[in-house]
């Protein structure tokens, strides 16, 4: 069982480094958990300026980078320098949208707030947006999770594979970015009087609440109610 598992994760790392060194095989990857590339994008700055080129994100550290194809250098921006940035794949042209915007950091009660990058992934009253958190796992344990059908990064050599989570939270129409620690709970919370409407949406289209595209699914049938 070891040795598979010891096989397992070198075809797997070969793999992410054919993603990483064949850009033009993969619309858009990663060469770290955290760090995501795209071919084609824009940032548009709290200046108004708006710049264009390849983009590099950096989630954990909160930067992302713009490549200027025609010089050659590399710009780097903050949230507090943003208002959005779209990244998008080629030849798809699948957008990736993300905003700044002003959060507590999911402190409750606390009055303070910076400006932090969110995933946008719809539009509408109610806004799904998204962040990331990595969990180290035992490789042995991870595979008892059915860890093959999960997005996962593997160092080489190692016992351990980082799992990347999707952390949800809803932006109302006043900016307030409400934390959903319980998914379902906080989100039918937000739902009120329609919720039962809702939950027989769910339930006839079999939808999870664990599933990007699925959660935003969810919230675009609320906002049409």
């Amino acid at each position: 069982m070891k040795e598979n598992l010891t096989m397992l994760a070198q075809v797997v790392y070969v793999v992410i480094a054919v993603m990483v060194f064949s850009p033009d095989v993969f619309a858009q990857y990663r060469t770290e958990i955290d760090v995501q590339e795209w071919p084609a994008g824009k940032v548009v700055l709290t200046s108004g300026d708006t710049i264009y080129g390849p983009l590099t994100y950096h989630r954990t550290q909160e930067v992302v980078y713009v490549h200027n194809e025609e010089d050659g250098t590399i710009s780097a921006f903050s949230p507090v320098n943003v208002e959005y940035f779209v990244a998008q794949e080629h030849p798809s042209n699948r957008p990736y949208t993300f905003r700044t915007l002003m959060w507590d950091l999911g402190r409750d009660y606390s009055d303070f707030k910076k400006p932090t990058f969110f995933e946008q992934l719809n539009q509408g009253p109610l806004t799904l947006v998204m962040r990331e958190r990595y969990v180290r796992r035992d490789v042995h344990y991870a595979s008892r999770l059915g860890y093959y059908n999960n997005p996962y990064y593997y160092p080489m050599g190692s016992n351990y594979i980082d799992q990347i989570e999707e952390l949800y939270y809803v932006l109302l129409p006043d900016g307030e970015v409400v934390t959903l620690r319980n998914v379902r709970r906080d989100l039918h919370k937000l739902f009120g009087k329609k919720s039962k409407q809702v939950k027989k949406f769910v339930k006839s289209r079999k939808l999870d609440y664990d599933k990007p595209h699925e959660m935003a699914a969810i919230i675009n049938y609320f906002n049409s109610l």
